[in-house]
């Protein structure tokens, strides 16, 4: 039984990976089930078997990729020892850019969500699942620079609700702008100190 199970998660996981690359080539509108099933190795009812269709498939790439980032913004900015709450917030920036950088999983995923998808019809829900995730990234910043005013390490006439809107605006345009470019391009080599320097101007 626990073998069987473990083929299963396998295929599952053959298959979204798969999923994965062919709406990184093809875009979502323009894969198709059989197309997935050909670069996973399985047959097309072996992916109806894990998944009705494509949106499943999708849902679950852009789950295993946003809830990791979100606990790691909620354990990171909130939880870690050892750092003020401005360094916690700095590190949780640099740190989604280091797992850009090293996970090409992570880094495809969010590619597909940016700039291979349309959120209309079957994955209109998607876009919600998003902002709600959102909403809860927006609420750990808060917390964070919460804590900064309390500790008295934000700058004066800054309110924790704009810094974390801003962040939270920071932080998505970074994404879209370090997934835009290649790799040697200079935004990328500049992401850095561009979360230096923003999270600079709210110390006081």
């Amino acid at each position: 039984m626990r073998r069987t199970k473990e083929e299963a998660a396998r295929t599952r996981a053959s298959i979204v990976d798969a999923a994965l690359e062919c709406f990184d080539r093809y875009g979502i509108a323009g894969s198709t089930l059989d197309q997935i099933a050909a670069a996973a190795g399985v047959t097309k009812g072996a992916v109806y078997h894990h998944f009705g269709s494509k949106g499943e498939i999708f849902h679950e790439l852009r789950q295993h990729v946003a809830i990791p980032l979100l606990d790691e913004a909620d354990t990171g900015m909130l939880h870690e020892p050892g750092y003020s709450p401005l360094e916690r917030i700095e590190r949780f920036l640099a740190g989604f850019l280091d797992t850009m950088t090293r996970d090409a999983h992570t880094r495809g995923a969010l590619a597909v969500m940016q700039f291979k998808c349309e959120y209309v019809n079957g994955l209109a829900g998607e876009l919600q699942d998003m902002v709600t995730n959102n909403t809860r990234l927006l609420a750990a910043l808060r917390r964070a620079y919460r804590d900064a005013r309390r500790e008295g390490e934000l700058v004066a006439g800054m309110t924790p609700d704009i810094a974390a809107l801003e962040t939270n605006m920071f932080l998505a345009g970074l994404v879209r702008l370090w997934l835009m470019h290649p790799p040697t391009h200079p935004m990328r080599a500049s992401a850095r100190a561009a979360i230096r320097a923003h999270v600079k101007v709210r110390r006081r």
